[in-house]
């Protein structure tokens, strides 16, 4: 009851300051002057709901949060939990970053298990209205108390979580992935789907293209059983849950085919990748499909042209390149990985592109530039911009031209401590052989010698 008597004191204590009693309280607050007597002078006194507790901070002029550290011993009064005191407390404690708080309520909350399910029901609440951060320490909590290590919930859990925890930090990414991965198997098909296209795009930037090549045979699997499935007018068991995909089936069935492409290219398997433009770029005719469908089909057929001239490209076949060039034209998304992917094929084959360097090289600034129908996450952009560098550091190095090679290296290596990217560190370390003037560039806290 020590936090209960803290919490009415500081009650009284402001009412006081402020020359409030029940009577003028009750009045600016709305609440009953016989409630708030009840609430300070009984024995014992009145429990006090969060939204009273609110209504008496707004009527007082105190900040949100005030009391909020002495609120804990309310939602346990006469050490019983109350739902309905927890519920809107744990809430106001995550839209304002105290976690402490809400870690706290939660310790003492899963004491008694059965109450497992309503943290888990806030966690999905508070996720599925994009409040990511504010969801991972109830999925935590449910992850820490969870008996069944094969379990539905846990498996969401730790899906909800390597969602929650990716950002920019390249490594911490990696480790947010490895950690969520075996529970995949688990998951409802809806979900793994969108796990898998993640775990895709998570390996591409980090370079990891053996592993992207794997995830996207999985992605492939998932998503063709499924549409299998719903062609033939399956439906799901009544007592499994029913998360939508996050994206059109069509979506994660493309993107299992461009995933594979992908990783293909990247491990110069150039002869086996090629037909897969043709696949996915033409998937006009599959069956389940709306107009967001139809959307994504077109931001494939997109996709599908770029890489299968970049394939020409990468395989010396550079009389595409004006076709190269009018695609740069037609889909401004596509310059910054165009330019990285024609700097690489130029660097591969001794081909001279200055003019097309000129034309196209832009700050990261303007490849950030937010446009309605810039669907690259500003991460990829950064990564890719971090390649571009790194391949034109190369470029003007086979053209003796250090100066400008030098500054690219340095561009690099800004950007990838920044995104904490090994895949290109182990690209820079590639260099280190390069003259003194060259290394130097990448390391800003190396002397000149």
């Amino acid at each position: 009851m020590e936090k209960s008597f803290e919490l009415r004191s500081a009650i009284e204590r402001e009412m006081t300051k402020q020359g409030h009693n029940f009577a003028t309280l009750s009045e600016k607050s709305g609440i009953n002057r016989g409630v708030f007597s009840a609430i300070l002078n009984s024995t014992p006194p009145k429990p006090v709901s969060f939204h009273q507790l609110t209504t008496i901070a707004e009527a007082l002029d105190m900040p949100r949060g005030w009391l909020f550290d002495e609120y804990v011993g309310e939602c346990f009064y006469d050490g019983k939990p109350n739902r309905r005191r927890i519920e809107p407390f744990l809430l106001a404690c995550a839209e304002l970053g105290r976690f402490d708080l809400v870690r706290s309520v939660l310790k003492r909350l899963l004491e008694d298990l059965k109450y497992a399910g309503f943290v888990f029901e806030t966690a999905e609440a508070l996720f599925m209205d994009g409040k990511f951060a504010q969801s991972a320490p109830f999925y935590e909590n449910v992850i820490e108390h969870e008996k069944h290590q094969h379990s539905l919930r846990l498996s969401i859990c730790q899906y909800r979580l390597f969602r929650t925890r990716l950002g920019e930090d390249g490594e911490e990414n990696l480790k947010a992935a490895v950690q969520f991965e075996p529970f995949r198997f688990l998951l409802p098909d809806e979900l793994r789907l969108d796990a898998l296209v993640r775990i895709g795009n998570l390996y591409y930037e980090l370079g990891k293209y053996t592993e992207m090549e794997a995830t996207a045979d999985e992605l492939y699997d998932c998503a063709s059983e499924l549409y299998e499935r719903l062609r033939r007018g399956e439906t799901l068991p009544d007592d499994r849950p029913k998360p939508l995909p996050e994206q059109p089936l069509v979506y994660y069935y493309g993107n299992a085919l461009l995933h594979k492409q992908l990783a293909l290219i990247e491990q110069k398997r150039y002869e086996e990748a090629r037909p897969y433009s043709e696949i996915y770029g033409n998937l006009d005719q599959f069956e389940i499909m709306d107009d967001e469908g139809r959307a994504e089909v077109e931001n494939l057929k997109i996709f599908a042209l770029g890489n299968s001239l970049d394939i020409e490209l990468m395989l010396g076949n550079f009389s595409v390149l004006p076709r190269y060039e009018a695609y740069m034209d037609r889909y401004p998304n596509e310059v910054l990985p165009c330019l990285n992917n024609v700097v690489e094929a130029a660097n591969l084959h001794g081909i001279e592109i200055d003019d097309l360097i000129a034309k196209r090289y832009r700050p990261l600034d303007e490849y950030l530039a937010k446009r309605p129908d810039n669907y690259y996450p500003e991460s990829v952009v950064r990564s890719t911009f971090a390649s571009l560098h790194y391949h034109l550091a190369v470029y003007y190095h086979q053209r003796h031209r250090m100066a400008d090679s030098a500054m690219h290296v340095g561009e690099c290596w800004k950007l990838s401590q920044d995104l904490n990217n090994q895949q290109h560190f182990r690209q820079l370390a590639s260099l280190l052989s390069l003259p003194s003037a060259f290394v130097n560039a990448a390391d800003p806290n190396r002397e000149n010698e």
